[in-house]
């Protein structure tokens, strides 16, 4: 990533905002592969969303949190550490205004060579899915089910595979068929904790949809890819294939 790390976007784009809203001022999952991306929305719904590996109990997961002064989970929406889908809780003030909440954690496991990601109406990208899984997203937006959505910068996509990749081809749309004027990255890594660089893609590097390949490090097992810098463009990822 050349002009932004990924985790102090996360940290200034979405978790300060927790500190003036309803609901949870902190979350942190034990042996998470990213920093814990907490957004309170403006209207009723906020999100919380990471990323775990394998080696998770994703059925009992330990997790700490914190929630803002006066703020109670509501007895109707328990919070427990079973993790396998994604948990939908209220939080409720003394006021008696509530707000609600999508926990969701992803439990990323390296999916079998070849391995190809598509997204469509009939597999769509969205929070209806069942952990472990050989992708997850981190900020996207899952109103666009039939691909991966991307509408801010410091958001990604990841993927884990199990073995020796020699390439990564995906489908990579700048919606409204413009010509892309941001910054977006590929990166690999071997345990989904460094990252390395693979390729950034920059202003008038792609124009609508493309399909765009890169050779992969024998080494790598864990690929990404983040909106690094946007400029009022959404952009679209689908059609991913690891081979």
């Amino acid at each position: 990533m050349n002009r932004r790390i990924f985790t102090a976007i996360v940290s200034v784009l979405f978790f300060s905002n927790g500190l003036y809203a309803q609901g949870f001022s902190s979350f942190k999952v034990e042996g998470s592969l990213t920093q814990t991306l907490l957004k309170n929305r403006t209207k009723s719904a906020s999100i919380i969303e990471t990323i775990v590996d394998a080696s998770a109990d994703i059925k009992s997961l330990p997790v700490k949190y914190k929630l803002l002064s006066g703020c109670v989970i509501s007895e109707e929406t328990p919070l427990n550490n079973d993790y396998t889908k994604v948990k939908h809780v209220t939080v409720n003030k003394k006021d008696g205004s509530s707000k609600d909440w999508s926990i969701i954690v992803h439990q990323l496991v390296p999916g079998k060579l070849p391995l190809q990601i598509v997204f469509s109406k009939t597999n769509p990208c969205d929070l209806d899915f069942t952990n472990p899984k050989p992708w997850a997203g981190y900020g996207i937006d899952y109103s666009k089910p039939t691909v991966v959505r991307m509408g801010n910068d410091g958001i990604g996509f990841f993927a884990a595979y199990d073995g020796v990749a020699k390439e990564a081809s995906f489908e990579f749309t700048v919606v409204g068929g413009a010509v892309f004027n941001g910054e977006f990255d590929v990166e690999t890594s071997i345990d989904g904790k460094k990252w390395k660089n693979l390729k950034t893609y920059k202003e008038g590097d792609v124009t609508g949809t493309e399909i765009l390949t890169l050779s992969l490090p024998s080494e790598a097992r864990y690929i990404r890819w983040i909106y690094a810098l946007r400029d009022k463009q959404n952009v679209n990822l689908n059609n991913i294939y690891i081979k």
